[in-house]
């Protein structure tokens, strides 16, 4: 099913750009952008995210994880991804979550190779942040934002003791919320359905933490909406107790965006 659906998408990128049927090109849809009525835009999406992450005391490292694409979407047991936008004239709100649990898979204890261990990881991520139009020509959509992300992240580890055949259990809870700055936009090419969606925003907050989030990729406008395909990246840093952690999620990400 899913590479039937990435092949629907790209057959729908690739598509001649001549139609039969006379659609709204970008420079029109760019133009009716900044309309004193509210406009409304919702783009479900799917990210295939690798996850790298490390974790160090000092500049010595404790331990990391590597896992690719395909290691998230084997253990993946539920996600769900989804931006909404409202607009005014200049001003707008926009909004990103993403929700994903990746079930239990097996890890390891740092140190004690002897014992085996099995994780449950849930995620929850919300970017929220009014915008203000700073370019609206033809070519060029071009946003500033202002706003905040928050990450909840809830881990369960199950340690199985070989000698005793007992186990033990340890939960941990993150939240980490930072305030973010940042572009985000498109540009279209002339006489041409195609456009370069772009976005980038950088950030910090509790734990000393620093944050980013980057897109970019190509797109197709349609008449009902656009269908984009981009490169994703989210980024966080932060030093809590002396230890320094990197988390670094990246991927390709198809959307769909409904006008309305």
């Amino acid at each position: 099913m899913s590479v039937r659906f990435a092949v629907l998408i790209c057959g729908l990128l690739l598509s001649p750009l001549l139609s039969a049927q006379p659609t709204q090109s970008p420079q029109a849809s760019a133009t009716s952008s900044l309309s004193d009525q509210w406009r409304f835009s919702v783009t479900p999406y799917a990210w295939g995210m690798g996850i790298r992450g490390s974790i160090s005391q000092n500049g010595t490292s404790l331990g990391e994880v590597k896992l690719s694409t395909g290691d998230v979407l084997s253990d993946l047991k539920m996600a769900a991804m989804l931006v909404v936008e409202a607009r005014r004239g200049r001003y707008g709100i926009y909004l990103d979550g993403m929700y994903g649990d990746l079930g239990t898979s097996a890890s390891r204890v740092v140190g004690r190779a002897d014992l085996t261990a099995n994780t449950r990881l849930a995620m929850t991520m919300l970017t929220v942040a009014p915008t203000f139009n700073i370019q609206s020509s033809p070519s060029l959509q071009l946003d500033g934002l202002v706003g905040a992300r928050v990450m909840w992240q809830n881990a369960k580890t199950t340690i199985s003791l070989p000698q005793s055949g007992q186990s033990v259990s340890e939960s941990s809870n993150l939240q980490l919320a930072a305030g973010i700055a940042g572009v985000k936009g498109r540009y279209n090419f002339e006489n041409s359905k195609y456009f370069v969606p772009f976005y980038l925003d950088v950030g910090a907050g509790q734990s000393s933490s620093f944050t980013s989030q980057a897109y970019l990729g190509v797109g197709r406008t349609f008449d009902w909406g656009d269908v984009s395909l981009v490169a994703k990246n989210v980024y966080y840093q932060l030093k809590p107790n002396q230890n320094t952690v990197d988390l670094n999620m990246f991927g390709a990400a198809i959307a769909a965006t409904f006008r309305f």
